[in-house]
């Protein structure tokens, strides 16, 4: 395994791009099969990202099936989105905020994580959405209302997961090491996006919502994506002084 880190260390330094998109190609990929497989397995009651107003099928285009299954052509459009539009876009990100805002102080960590969740989480969800969608074959402009539909159950998902993790990020990774591992936080942002691609958009309703007999699905269901994102998170502070060290040693 240290002959392997050492190797793809060495890869982000000789063809740093082209390795992060096959990095992000590779971990959206396997979160959408990880998606796939988590709903195949739940019953039909509890699937995590069907609609309000009911249970959903995902919507697969027909025209895929003549080429590839529809599991299949679902993966590969989220292989698509990781490697030629996700990994380019935060490979860009992470060089323009460190421009403008260079350093790892509180302060400093506090503004990079505020500016991504201002400009990159509602910017790459709308995008991720009407990316995804077109390569379904529906148009621009239907694509575009569907993100826009699907765009706030997804940024409270995304505030859930992305503040912490960009905390450490930003505060102990180094810049070219910062697209990967923001990626391997995505191996479970990726399993939340291939859901909520694949089926209608939920409705934000909350349990005191006037008229409202019961909870909505959607907010049981975002309670259980809070818990397990937040076990997630814990995870990744509980490593963040192995990587600190790891850090410490690989400068002197």
């Amino acid at each position: 395994m240290r002959r392997i880190g050492e190797l793809y260390h060495l890869w982000l330094h000789e063809a740093p791009l082209l390795t992060k998109v096959v990095t992000a190609a590779t971990l959206f990929g396997s979160g959408d099969r990880i998606a796939q497989r988590i709903e195949a397995k739940a019953p039909p009651s509890s699937k995590i990202f069907a609609a309000v107003s009911g249970d959903h099928e995902p919507h697969d285009s027909e025209d895929d099936s003549k080429w590839v299954s529809p599991s299949t052509a679902r993966t590969l459009r989220m292989m698509v989105w990781g490697g030629l539009f996700a990994a380019p876009i935060m490979h860009t990100w992470f060089h323009l905020i460190e421009h403008a805002l260079p350093g790892a102080s509180k302060l400093v960590v506090a503004k990079k994580v505020a500016a991504d969740m201002m400009i990159i989480a509602p910017g790459t969800s709308l995008a991720f959405f009407t990316v995804t969608k077109c390569m379904e074959g529906e148009p621009v402009r239907e694509s575009f209302q569907t993100a826009k539909a699907k765009l706030p159950p997804t940024l409270l998902a995304d505030y859930m997961l992305w503040p912490a993790a960009n905390a450490i990020i930003f505060g102990l990774v180094p810049l070219h090491c910062r697209t990967p591992l923001t990626h391997c936080v995505s191996l479970v942002w990726s399993t939340f996006l291939s859901g909520m691609a694949s089926h209608d958009a939920p409705k934000l309703t909350t349990p005191w919502s006037t008229g409202a007999p019961k909870p909505s699905v959607l907010y049981e269901r975002m309670q259980y994506l809070t818990h397990r994102l937040t076990n997630f998170s814990r995870r990744v502070r509980a490593g963040s002084n192995d990587i600190e060290t790891m850090l410490q040693k690989d400068s002197t």
